[in-house]
């Protein structure tokens, strides 16, 4: 029964993921919904950039939804790459009052990489 409550958790998770990275993330970025996500000055090339690495996460995260205990490998790498990016633009927006919409537009992506490392965790250490 544990199991199967972490695996919905986790599934909820890879769901929210697949869905920002496919749409949510794309769609702030281009238009800025946040005011902050852009890094001034205005650079085109690097919100293509940003959005193709977050909409191939999505791809992977949708591929992941069926059975994420298959995925974890992948999912822990979102996880990890979600603390340090939001690591980072948290340590600019503290250090440069100039970046201080980072908090509002990236900084969030610390929870969400809480959102899968708290079920993966749960999962390794029911199943050891």
């Amino acid at each position: 029964m544990l199991a199967k409550n972490i695996t919905t958790s986790l599934k909820v998770a890879v769901v929210i993921w697949a869905f920002s990275g496919l749409l949510g993330i794309p769609l702030a970025v281009y238009f800025d919904l946040l005011e902050g996500w852009r890094w001034t000055p205005y650079n085109a090339v690097y919100d293509q950039m940003m959005v193709s690495v977050y909409f191939a996460v999505g791809i992977c995260s949708a591929i992941a939804i069926r059975n994420p205990v298959k995925h974890t490998s992948f999912l822990w790498f979102v996880a990890i790459s979600s603390f340090t990016h939001g690591g980072v633009m948290l340590y600019h927006a503290v250090l440069n009052p100039h970046h201080i919409g980072h908090l509002m537009g990236d900084v969030w992506i610390l929870a969400g990489g809480l959102s899968l490392a708290i079920p993966l965790w749960r999962l390794r250490k029911y199943q050891d």
